[in-house]
Formats: structure tokens, C-alpha cells, sequence
């Protein structure tokens, strides 16, 4: 079985491990350049190392200065919008030149009607492409704002009127009132690339 050490003992143990050794220097140690010694060594010290702190700032602060100038121009990450009809482009042009043909070549007001609903039809199957989804051609101008589509005002008036077309069978179409929505329609599909003048 160990031994275990008492408390008494182990108390003798510490002082007779510092039994032999002189500490007398500890005294010369403080004689040494009068009582205030250690007091002016600390003082001092402390001074010396403000200062060094000091300096060190000041350096900090110069170096960081003219690393400034030299430090990379990056600008914050922008988003690349793609360009969704680099390949359809024709297509589209195609698709408003037979609408415009229609319009414009017969003169009557199922005609006019008729090229409206399409135009329509042309405006959303540019908002698919887009990417933007919804059900009906109005949910996916919901996800659209003034500040993306600056036509988007003229967008949505053609769109309603479009639908008052298709759901009002008395409607009043004008020849003015036709032209001026399917120059919405036109500036919509400029707007996104779509017809290239």
C-alpha cells in the first residue's frame, strides 16, 4: 500500500528544500542605487515602452497610408444579367412583323383585335423566356418592378386591355386606341432586346 504524505510532513518537506540556499543577494540587490531603485527601473521602463507604443502607432498609421494607395480597385461582385434572346432574336422579329402586317393590311377592327391578342401572346412568351413564372401572363409581370422594366406601365395598360378584348364582347376598339396599345406592346419588346431597330 503507498504511503501517503501528512500535511506536517509535507509542510517539513518544502522547508528543507529551501534549507541550504542563501537569499542574501536579494538584499544587496535591493541596496543597490538606494531604496527608490526598483521604482525608478519600473517607471523608466514603462516610459521607454509608451513611447515605443507610440511610435509603433505612428508607423502603423503611415504605413497603412501609403499601402492605401496602392491597395486594388474591386468593385462590389455585379450580377451578369444573360441576354435570353441572343439565339430567338429572329424569331420574335418575325413573329411582330407578321403581327404588324396583319394589323396594318386589312384595317378592320377583328383584325386590329386579333393582332393585339397576339401581340399580347408575343409579350409573354418574352416573359417566360425571361424566367419568370406564374400561371397567367399577370402573375409573371408581378414579378417585375418600374425600376427593371421602365415600359412596364405601358405593358400592363395593353395587357388589360387585351383582356377586356377577349372578355367583353361589346368592346369599343378604336384604330387609335389599337395602335397606340400595340406601340406598348412595341416598346416592351425594344426595351428587352427583343426587336432591334
Amino acid at each position: 500500500m503507498p504511503r501517503t504524505i501528512s500535511p506536517p510532513e509535507s509542510t517539513d518537506f518544502f522547508e528543507n528544500l529551501f534549507q541550504g540556499v542563501d537569499f542574501s543577494f536579494l538584499g544587496d540587490l535591493e541596496d543597490f542605487g538606494g531604496p527608490g531603485f526598483w521604482n525608478s527601473v519600473w517607471s523608466a521602463g514603462r516610459t521607454v515602452f509608451i513611447v515605443l507604443d507610440i511610435i509603433l502607432l505612428v508607423a502603423f498609421f503611415f504605413v497603412f497610408i501609403q499601402a492605401w494607395k496602392f491597395r486594388p480597385k474591386i468593385e462590389p461582385y455585379k450580377i451578369r444579367q444573360k441576354r435570353a434572346f441572343t439565339l430567338r432574336d429572329a424569331v420574335f422579329k418575325e413573329r411582330w412583323d407578321f403581327i404588324m402586317k396583319k394589323a396594318s393590311g386589312a384595317g378592320s377592327v377583328d383584325a386590329l383585335k386579333l393582332a393585339i391578342i397576339e401581340a399580347d401572346k408575343l409579350a409573354d412568351d418574352a416573359l417566360k423566356k425571361l424566367g419568370l413564372r406564374g400561371e397567367h401572363m399577370a402573375d409573371r409581370l408581378e414579378h417585375l418592378s418600374i425600376e427593371q422594366i421602365r415600359t412596364l406601365d405601358r405593358l400592363w395598360r395593353a395587357h388589360r386591355l387585351r383582356n377586356d378584348l377577349v372578355h367583353t364582347p361589346d368592346f369599343n376598339l378604336t384604330p387609335d386606341l389599337a395602335a397606340r396599345t400595340l406601340e406598348d406592346y412595341r416598346a416592351f419588346l425594344k426595351e428587352i432586346g427583343v426587336l432591334v431597330e
